[in-house]
């Protein structure tokens, strides 16, 4: 980037009598000598927020004036940032090159950079927008970069530069097409080189890109593109006689085909690689590997055939992947002499320890080797940790909490908060800006040392921005300050609804924990919203059920709303799943429905840990064992006594007599026994000629918790009892409840 020392040159008489929107340029981009204003901060804050304002109303005499007053608050590059971006396309070149080499640290200062570019690009400026260019990631502004280079004919690496841009198993954007063009005529674009993008083409899924490079290939070799198409679009047919030569390239084509196979029959897979195995010469690491993917290809389908494909691979290969599908494949089948054998030794992947220690263990009990197991779980129980935790319940001990606070240093600490990025940082926090605040505390974050994350942790704590020291100390992996980690957050609200719903208060503080890390104002991708992630839907249906008026899907963006609906939803999950704090918690993050089908088919119980390990959803599993730790943590942050693990993991069985003869647990017969089933009595109702069930509204039900509770619709309920669906339920109120329909 070429800046020139003109463009820092102080200037002074700034004003003409241009109209007052050019009048204020000077005044913005310009340091002008004036004595400095005695503002306290509180003051340069409120005059920060008018001139914003200022500029929002096209105010600009207004806006220049105050924004002149405040070159030393640390927000005065922010003005001076929104002012250029929005009007990029008039402003002198001098004037953003200046913004752009004075405030180069800013995390938005690249936006107004690709900004100004794309206007540069529209006035085909080539010379200044190469100067000004920086790496990109975005193709599109790389391929302009090459087309700059092209007119302005600096010709030194461009074509390796555009070869190496062209070579990418994805399809780029038409801005690309001239510098392709220069490429295609130059002659570097050999065969092999066509061949190895129609490779990485196919490996990505790009059908439509491979179909067009496969037209620059040679005879031969469009030949073996078209039969690669051929089979990745139908790898039964075409794979039965692939009529390929043996070699490396024609034993990739065709193992390509067997893995697109196996994602639909594994069974199918492995009998046809079994067979090509005779005519191909396959090494015996190629083999390694598809035989690894058809493992786990087979483990996701439960196909009979996984544990043997799994069984396959050596423990040296075994990372968290593996380990999940061999873990799941055992445990389905209850086969824990496999598991055993499975977990025997040390993993290669550190990441799976805990995990596969816990589960050797547990094979080790199941066949009778209970004074080994004992051994592994006294060294577990030494972890903070889920499976430390569970270990420690298995032979009575006390859990580990190993909570070691951060020594600080004082020096280091002054200099972290001395940082311009923190004070900007802090004063966008302090005005309630909270994305532009996480926005510099982050771009700061990028530059520090693991030990100084930690003291910008101590900072943002000192600030009272809790949910940054959780963020950063994770960032830090610096996970044994568990005051840091784990602060009590919004107590008042929390525990007030956590009573009301007669829910446990640390299993609350352990979802708001995982879902948002107390940050109030999140969202996911998805469009879950606020501390305890509520979707607005959802939201929505909850707030109806519980009385809550005027709902606005933005209302989830503050705790006042969230919690209420978030609690009474987790009240919702716990009463659907008759008090299995496993399964709601499950529901929670992935709805009721989805847990539903989840409850075990074969056996009508199933061992909590078991279950949680057979969750089809990675995120839901880790979830599910994320709260429950947080869960114990917050009891510890209470100072109260710890409620064990596995007070917390009720065995986990189908819901209902109807839904265990559904699910074939048992006969329907045996089902309906009363010796297999005790159905959950309902408080205060009574039975009458067992037809009709009289229920008395209590506080905090609703409609729908009671229509749940009955296993009916809120349909019935309305129409039994002759209600309107607008109409609020009182405590004390008598409604009825047809058994026998």
């Amino acid at each position: 980037m070429k800046s020139t020392s003109s463009y820092k040159k102080v200037k002074e008489n700034c004003f003409t009598k241009d109209k007052l929107l050019r009048a204020f340029i000077p005044l913005l981009f310009i340091f002008i000598i004036t004595p400095s204003h005695a503002n306290t901060i509180n003051t340069q804050r409120q005059d920060y927020l008018e001139a914003k304002k200022a500029f929002e109303l096209k105010q600009y005499k207004k806006f220049g004036r105050i924004a002149n007053t405040l070159k030393d608050y640390p927000l005065y590059p922010y003005l001076r940032y929104n002012y250029l971006r929005k009007r990029v396309w008039k402003e002198k070149n001098s004037d953003i090159i200046y913004f752009l080499d004075r405030y180069s640290d800013l995390p938005v200062t690249n936006r107004l950079r690709n900004s100004w570019l794309k206007v540069l690009i529209r006035r085909g400026h080539w010379q200044t927008f190469l100067d000004n260019y920086i790496k990109h990631s975005d193709p599109m502004m790389q391929c302009y970069q090459l087309y700059a280079r092209m007119k302005l004919n600096k010709k030194e690496f461009l074509l390796e530069d555009i070869r190496s841009i062209w070579l990418t198993g994805k399809s780029l954007p038409s801005q690309c097409d001239q510098p392709f063009e220069m490429l295609y005529k130059s002659g570097l674009v050999t065969n092999e080189l066509v061949w190895k993008r129609f490779r990485l083409s196919m490996q990505n899924n790009e059908i439509g890109l491979a179909t067009y490079l496969s037209r620059r290939l040679n005879t031969e070799s469009k030949v073996l593109a078209r039969k690669w198409i051929q089979i990745h679009k139908n790898p039964y047919k075409h794979t039965r006689k692939p009529n390929l030569t043996d070699n490396e390239t024609s034993r990739e084509i065709i193992a390509h085909g067997i893995l697109r196979l196996a994602k639909k029959n594994p069974e199918r897979a492995v009998k046809r690689l079994e067979t090509l195995k005779i005519k191909y010469s396959f090494a015996s690491s190629e083999i390694a590997e598809i035989e690894r993917m058809l493992a786990i290809y087979a483990a996701k389908k439960k196909s009979k055939i996984a544990s043997k494909l799994l069984d396959q691979i050596d423990n040296y290969h075994v990372n968290d992947e593996i380990f999940h599908y061999r873990l799941r494949t055992a445990l389905l089948k209850k086969d824990w002499g496999l598991l055993k054998k499975w977990t025997t030794g040390e993993p290669n992947d550190s990441e799976i320890n805990l995990r596969w220690s816990y589960w050797h263990a547990r094979s080790l009990e199941e066949t009778g080797e209970t004074e080994k197991a004992k051994q592994i779980y006294i060294k577990l129980a030494k972890e903070r940790d889920y499976y430390g935790f569970l270990a420690a319940d298995k032979i009575n001990k006390p859990y580990s909490m190993n909570h070691y606070p951060v020594t600080n240093d004082k020096e280091e600490f002054e200099r972290i908060s001395s940082l311009p990025a923190m004070k900007r940082a802090y004063e966008f926090y302090q005005l309630d800006m909270n994305t532009n605040a996480r926005r510099e505390w982050h771009h700061a974050l990028n530059k520090m040392t693991t030990y100084q994350m930690q003291m910008a942790a101590a900072l943002a704590v000192k600030w009272g921005w809790h949910n940054r020291a959780i963020i950063t100390m994770s960032r830090a992996k610096a996970l044994d300050n568990l005051v840091l980690r784990f602060p009590i957050l919004f107590d008042d609200l929390l525990t007030k609804y956590a009573k009301r719903n007669n829910i446990d208060r640390s299993w609350v503080f352990g979802i708001v924990r995982a879902e948002s890390a107390f940050i109030e104002d999140i969202s996911s991708p998805v469009g879950a919203l606020g501390l305890m992630q509520v979707m607005p839907r959802t939201g929505r249906s909850v707030a109806k059920q519980i009385g809550i008026k005027n709902f606005k899907k933005s209302k989830l963006r503050k705790a006042e709303t969230n919690v209420p609906i978030g609690s009474a939803y987790m009240k919702m999950m716990l009463d659907k799943f008759e008090g299995n704090v496993v399964l709601a918690t499950a529901a929670y993050n992935a709805g009721p429905h989805r847990v539903l089908k989840w409850l075990p088919k074969k056996a009508c119980t199933e061992n909590p840990d078991i279950w949680i390990e057979l969750i089809p959803f990675n995120e839901t599993r880790k979830y599910v064992r994320r709260v429950l730790y947080f869960s114990i943590v917050y009891d510890w942050r209470f100072k109260m006594p710890i409620k064990p693990m596995k007070d917390r993991m009720s065995l986990i069985t189908p819901k209902n007599k109807k839904l265990i003869a559904k699910l074939s647990c048992y006969s329907i017969i045996e089902a309906l026994n009363k010796k297999y089933i005790k159905e959950k009595k309902t408080t205060k109702t009574t039975i009458h000629n067992g037809k009709i069930t009289k229920y008395s509204v209590k506080k905090g039900d609703s409609l729908w918790l009671i229509a749940n509770r009955f296993g009916i619709s809120v349909n019935d309920l309305l129409r039994w009892n002759n209600l309107k669906r607008n109409r609020p339920i009182k405590p004390g109120q008598i409604l009825e409840i047809n058994i026998k329909e």
